[in-house]
């Protein structure tokens, strides 16, 4: 730790000294107009793992309303999705578990220290540009310590404002729809002076979540209804762009997350009682600083602090007083700093050093214990280094992890430490023909949450779960019809994945217990299609087809009754089909999600299973050009058919839905 700490602060002595070098051309010199310019979008066929990529032209064209409507689109996803507007939605890449998904705001991470499994529900698409998944190490090695620490990061980059015609920009959007859904959004932008430019962005959603649906095994209520299912969100953003020439680029963002929300439970089978609530406040800030020192060095600088109230009731006669009542406090402080050093044209080299802080205070349980309030101090250093030419491109790094704990009586200290590997690879073998061949290794070292180490009440010694991932695959791009808009591009890849110490949560009464009793080796294959074909100046379809075969079996004993069984929601089969219609009168986007039967738990009896589903949507929209204005209608019908079906067991999902939505642009 002592090591960390030394090496980041020479990395700003470092940048200090350049800067120092610089004072005088600074202090002469104009500052520069903001110049902002919207987020690249990264190379999908050259990229040395599985990267997807969906802009917010793909999700307005295809009538998507929320960040986990955008990630079940992507491959070699598992998204577990508890049912509802406020129901938690959480993100698992290839079989390996939610805490392996990292999650990136603008290039920062979203943390969860007590869980390991951020609710990508909370997030809203109002004020997002693009959002990209990355399965494996990303070939952008210019990026911070943690996020080379987990097996993909699912990416959120905010909307950068353009002012290249007037001053400020926005918009007002409504949206309406079934079971009580009512969202507002005002969004503004604009330019304060030629250095700095702010945009906000705030929302309400509400809905009672009240809908119906079929219990076939529950005779004694047969007509039901999801209670206690409502929401109630408030959300707000403030983000400023500085742009200060030579001296670089600062960005900050202030967030506040403000929810109440129901959670109808699993259905019972003779009993409709619901009455847990839960309230989230989660407010952060976080800045990111950017500077070129000439054309061989970049340095980029993030900070952030986030701070977080949870609060849980339930309403009961089993509990003295009739009530429950857990109430958790979580904060974070994180400091960033990241080299690049430019050798020449092809070869890059970059280090980063991490340095957070974390604890978690919760009050005392109806059992009168008091949780260990542990405190985390952690460091993650990394070495990268890139080489990319016109046909190949080569990317290695190392990670350092580094973690001690505190508990409040001193019995649970502990410290974790791991060297963890990556490197990939992505070679075009014939020049004329745009066929790329690529493979990738990466090691992944998971540090067990404050939920698996002290829920409920009982301290428990667990190591950290290591895993493995192996990916081959082939990209391929090709055009047709003499247009440049006309494309196909296909990819196929194959992996396998192998973790152990695999930390296992066993419920039982009162207290649960976790332990280190699995390992797990999951094997697949991705595929996708996406074609495009532009049929006039005005017209053109797209296509976009995925499937995913995915087997993720426990080995860790042949013994065992488990060995060899398919792990819980993890569907064999999954797939995706998204087409788009584009006219000059009302653009069409269908949608079609498939997975095929699951089972609830590691014993694969056919009283665990859970049936598989198709989910059909389709959406229409149309821009109407005013004067200095622009205005969109959009409708939605979500699970077109009407099926009843759960992604998690007793869980069950809303059937047919509809929303509208009005947005005008000034």
């Amino acid at each position: 730790m002592r090591f960390s700490i030394l090496l980041f602060i020479f990395f700003s002595l470092v940048c200090t000294v350049v800067q120092a070098q610089n004072n005088d051309t600074i202090k002469t010199q104009n500052l520069s107009e903001v110049e902002i310019s919207a987020n690249t979008k990264p190379s999908v066929s050259r990229s040395t793992n599985l990267l997807q990529v969906i802009t917010n032209d793909d999700l307005l064209q295809q009538g998507v309303q929320s960040v986990s409507d955008a990630v079940k689109r992507f491959n070699g996803v598992v998204l577990k999705d508890y049912g509802g507007i406020g129901g938690l939605k959480t993100v698992s890449i290839r079989g390996m578990g939610a805490e392996y998904t990292a999650v990136s705001y603008d290039g920062v991470l979203v943390s969860n220290i007590q869980s390991g499994q951020v609710d990508i529900g909370r997030f809203a698409l109002d004020n997002v540009s693009m959002i990209s998944l990355d399965i494996g190490q990303s070939d952008d090695i210019f990026q911070t310590a943690r996020a080379f620490s987990s097996a993909g990061v699912l990416n959120m980059e905010t909307v950068v404002p353009d002012f290249s015609n007037k001053r400020y920009a926005g918009y007002a959007k409504v949206t309406g729809g079934s079971f009580g859904l009512f969202n507002p959004v005002i969004d503004y932008k604009y330019k304060l002076s030629k250095t700095f430019a702010m945009t906000a962005n705030g929302s309400w959603q509400r809905a009672d979540g009240n809908y119906p649906f079929s219990a076939d095994y529950d005779k004694m209520i047969p007509d039901r209804k999801r209670k206690n299912s409502d929401v109630d969100i408030y959300r707000t953003e403030l983000n400023l762009f500085s742009d200060f020439g030579k001296s670089g680029q600062l960005r900050t963002k202030i967030y506040y997350f403000d929810s109440e929300r129901g959670l109808p439970g699993s259905v019972v089978i003779g009993e409709d009682y619901a009455t847990e609530r839960l309230w989230d406040k989660n407010f952060f800030a976080q800045m990111s600083y950017r500077k070129d020192f000439g054309q061989k060095i970049k340095l980029k600088t993030q900070a952030k602090y986030d701070h977080n109230n949870t609060r849980y009731e339930e309403v009961h006669e089993k509990y003295d007083g009739g009530r429950l009542t857990n109430r958790y406090k979580e904060q974070e402080v994180y400091l960033s700093n990241a080299l690049l050093f430019q050798l020449n044209d092809k070869i890059n080299f970059s280090a980063a050093e991490d340095l957070s802080y974390n604890n978690l205070d919760k009050e005392a349980d109806r059992f009168g214990n008091n949780l260990a309030n542990p405190k985390r101090y952690n460091s993650h250093t990394a070495l990268a280094f890139k080489y990319k030419s016109d046909r190949l491109t080569i990317t290695s790094s190392l990670l350092a992890t580094y973690i001690s704990e505190r508990v409040k009586n001193n019995s649970g200290n502990s410290t974790y430490k791991k060297l963890s590997p990556s490197t990939g690879i992505s070679y075009q073998p014939v020049e004329s023909v745009n066929l790329r061949v690529r493979a990738s290794f990466k090691h992944v070292y998971r540090v067990p949450t404050f939920t698996e180490l002290y829920y409920p009440s009982v301290e428990k010694k667990l190591k950290a779960e290591s895993a493995k991932q192996f990916n081959v695959g082939l990209t391929w791009v090709g055009g047709f019809g003499g247009n440049s808009e006309n494309y196909v591009n296909a990819s196929i890849d194959g992996y396998y994945n192998k973790v152990d110490d695999k930390i296992v949560i066993t419920p039982k009464t009162f207290l649960a217990t976790t332990s280190n009793v699995g390992n797990v080796d999951i094997k697949g294959v991705n595929l996708r299609l996406a074609a495009n074909s532009q049929i006039n100046k005005s017209m053109g379809l797209n296509l976009v087809v995925t499937y995913n075969y995915m087997q993720a079996q426990d080995v860790t004993s042949k013994s065992e009754e488990t060995y060899k069984n398919q792990l819980p929601y993890t569907p064999e089969h999954s797939g995706t089909v998204t087409l788009s219609f584009n006219n000059p009168w009302v653009n069409f986007s269908y949608t079609m999600i498939a997975a095929s039967d699951r089972y609830s738990k590691l014993t694969n009896y056919r009283d665990n299973e859970v049936k598989g589903y198709t989910d059909h949507s389709i959406s229409l929209f149309r821009k109407l050009r005013l004067k200095d204005s622009e205005l969109i209608i959009q409708g939605n019908v979500l699970n077109l058919w009407n099926e009843n079906y759960d992604v998690i067991a007793y869980y069950p999902m809303p059937r047919r839905s509809f929303s509208f939505s009005v947005l005008y642009k000034f």
